[in-house]
């Protein structure tokens, strides 16, 4: 009698894990590593969501020279701005660099080949000191009021104030970043917990820097307008969600009157294009910031002192700022000559 052979059992093939698992797999990881904001996250999405446009099937091995060609070609054929493109090429460049690390690729043509970029300078957004201290003292017309304004050419039009409660909150947090150096996103987590006398102490988000920042008179009467409210988790301003922040802002801006015209010089699929818009359309969150630091720094205060307060570690990256308060300086010294030549 024969005795039948078990059957041969095959072991269980594997699942291939392709490239957006890898991708996955990146933002995971850096994400937990490098304390990624909800923003960062956006961006890779984004990235992804471009990469799953221009091929749903991509492997590692396709990106070789030509494949970056056309993967940047690709994304210039999809309205972005030269910028974007650029920024889209530097992710897939740290993507590919942590997957030669991982070992999940062999191609290495990321380290050695570089498309070339055609980005402008885009021109710096922030107040004068003139238009900060007219913000700070604006008073937000009640609802349904009719303000007559005129746009950058001088026509006139009317706008209707909406939602003045907001907007009295925007002017007021706005402020107080612009008076303080803080981003939008560490402004939204100060507590009253961490104002200490004429000091608060600031752990930011985006570095997790501990940085101590002095408070002048204009910060602390922003700070005592609320410190009797009771925000939720002892935060010390009213403050509102990010989006929602900037549209009130041009809003607001606006009603205050900084229409000056600011021409924007970009490329766009290989064309070189300008856009023109009034400044209150250009103005975000960030333009506080930048207003603190170009302010200080065309105030003669030394570029290492605004440093520590902004917590700024490349001196790189304060250079655009140094730029304007020279040329901010230069134009005061002209202003001074004519005002003598009257006398």
């Amino acid at each position: 009698m024969k005795v039948k052979k078990p059957d041969k059992v095959y072991p269980a093939r594997m699942p291939r894990v392709g490239f957006f698992d890898r991708l996955k797999e990146f933002t995971t990881e850096e994400s937990a590593a490098n304390g990624w904001a909800y923003a960062t996250l956006q961006v890779w999405k984004t990235f992804e969501n471009h990469m799953r446009d221009f091929n749903p099937r991509v492997k590692f091995e396709f990106f070789n020279e030509s494949g970056i060609n056309k993967w940047v070609i690709f994304l210039r054929n999809q309205d972005l701005e030269e910028k974007s493109v650029q920024k889209h090429f530097h992710n897939l460049r740290w993507f590919l660099y942590w997957a030669l690390r991982k070992g999940y690729t062999q191609e290495d043509t990321i380290k050695r080949y570089r498309p070339k970029f055609k980005v402008l300078e885009k021109p710096i957004i922030f107040l004068t000191k003139e238009e900060l201290l007219h913000l700070y003292h604006y008073e937000v017309p009640g609802n349904g009021t009719k303000v007559k304004l005129k746009d950058m050419y001088g026509k006139e039009y009317e706008k209707t104030v909406e939602d003045a409660g907001g907007l009295i909150k925007t002017r007021d947090c706005f402020c107080f970043c612009a008076f303080t150096s803080l981003r939008y996103s560490d402004m939204a987590n100060l507590k009253k917990s961490d104002i200490k006398g004429d000091t608060m102490y600031i752990t930011t988000v985006k570095t997790n820097d501990r940085l101590p920042i002095n408070l002048n008179k204009f910060a602390k009467e922003i700070l005592k307008k609320y410190e009797h409210c009771n925000f939720p988790d002892g935060l010390a301003l009213p403050v509102l969600p990010n989006q929602l922040m900037n549209r009130y802002l041009k809003h607001l801006c606006e009603l205050a009157g900084f229409n000056t015209p600011i021409t924007k010089t970009y490329y766009k699929g290989g064309e070189r294009m300008e856009e023109t818009s009034p400044k209150c359309d250009l103005i975000g969150t960030h333009a506080a910031r930048r207003t603190f630091i170009c302010f200080a720094l065309a105030s003669g205060i030394p570029p290492q002192v605004v440093m520590k307060w902004t917590g700024h570690s490349d001196y790189q990256a304060m250079k655009p700022y140094i730029e304007i308060a020279e040329k901010t300086k230069a134009d005061a010294m002209k202003l001074f000559e004519t005002e003598l030549e009257k006398e």
